[in-house]
C-alpha cells in the first residue's frame, strides 16, 4: 500500500470477501454507512481508528513492519 486509496481498496476487498455489507460493518463498528463508504474511498480524515476496527471485524490482522532493504 502506498496511498490512502490503497488502504481503502483493501478494506473494501476484505469486507466483501468476508460477506459483510457496509451497513453491517457500520453497525458493528459504531459508525454510519456513509463513513464506511468514505473509508473505502480512501478518505480517512485525521484518524485510522475506525478503519482498523473494521479490518479487525472482518477478520484481518494489521501488521506494521519495516520494508526490506532494496538492493
Amino acid at each position: 500500500m502506498i496511498a490512502a486509496r490503497d488502504l481503502g481498496a483493501a478494506i473494501k476487498y476484505f469486507r466483501t470477501s468476508a460477506g459483510v455489507t457496509q451497513v453491517a460493518a457500520a453497525e458493528a463498528t459504531g459508525v454510519g454507512q456513509s463513513y464506511i463508504s468514505s473509508l473505502e474511498a480512501g478518505r480517512f480524515g485525521s484518524s485510522l481508528t475506525h478503519a482498523l476496527r473494521l479490518l479487525r471485524f472482518v477478520g484481518c490482522e494489521v501488521v506494521v513492519r519495516p520494508r526490506r532493504a532494496r538492493g
